[in-house]
């Protein structure tokens, strides 16, 4: 973990499940952001919103008081973590997961585009954090199987990306159908004015939290471009890959039948 701290993750009150797999992970010194955030989340005494960018660890700065909390089996959940899309929703489904040894908490993900049918079983069978988009959240209110009547903890990751995604409406109605007494902490790479009405207008008292972020950032990723006609692509790619030393590369197609072509294409001319 980059860009970390002098204090250690054991300097924080947390539970032996989280401390091993913290330590089974390679994780020692939590990151700037971490550092802000651990405290107050481990305290509970406000709400926050936190200005912090992505990669900047904020789902194991929520997620490991999540677990280092809800410890035991409860009848309705405790925690609801909202994202913007399925694919970060599943994302923070399974880093939460790994940042514990023990049984509990449950970790339920629901997002549109996958059988509703898994997910009302996985709602059934009992789960302390549910992690969903905010479309599929007010699907299952609506049907009556996710209650939030005794959530403890309401997350909000990206919420600026909710916001551009137009889902800044499901999740006020939301967060007015949660439990009233819950604590909110939400994060957002911006804070543009419509997510500060929310903070103001739905959450009440609330910490703002900036990262501190240096004025010259070093640029870790260099990118360009090449334009040529779709079925010289393969030919292309395989001249850069033999035109670069030790080359590792992922390549994304738009279907799956051209994702299967390509990989045989490139197997057949030995390339592994």
């Amino acid at each position: 973990m980059e860009n970390t701290t002098d204090k250690l993750f054991s300097d924080y009150p947390l539970i032996e499940a989280v401390l091993e797999a913290l330590e089974k992970k390679g994780f020692e010194h939590p990151s700037p952001v971490q550092s802000m955030i651990l405290p107050r989340l481990l305290a509970e005494d406000k709400n926050i919103a936190v200005k912090a960018r992505t990669g900047t660890g904020k789902t194991a700065a929520f997620g490991i008081p999540l677990v280092n909390k809800l410890t035991e089996r409860a009848s309705k959940p405790q925690a609801l973590i909202l994202a913007p899309t399925r694919e970060l929703a599943l994302q923070i489904s399974v880093e939460i997961r790994s940042l514990t040894t023990n049984r509990y908490p449950r970790i339920t993900a629901v997002y549109g585009g996958a059988s509703i049918g898994l997910q009302l079983r996985d709602l059934e069978r009992g789960t302390e954090i549910v992690v969903g988009t905010p479309g599929r959240v007010q699907d299952h209110l609506d049907r009556g199987s996710l209650d939030l009547s005794e959530i403890k903890y309401l997350i909000l990751d990206e919420a600026d990306e909710m916001l551009d995604m137009g889902f800044i409406d499901d999740v006020k109605a939301i967060i007015d159908r949660a439990n009233p007494d819950k604590k909110v902490a939400l994060f957002s790479a911006t804070l543009p004015a419509p997510i500060m009405k929310i903070v103001k207008e739905q959450l009440g008292e609330t910490e703002i939290i900036a990262e501190d972020v240096p004025e010259r950032e070093e640029i870790l990723v260099n990118q360009e471009a090449i334009f040529i006609r779709g079925e010289d692509r393969l030919e292309a790619l395989k001249r850069i890959a033999d035109s670069t030393e030790k080359f590792h590369g992922l390549v994304f197609c738009p279907t799956k039948v051209e994702a299967d072509e390509v990989a045989r294409r490139l197997m057949e001319d030995g390339y592994p």
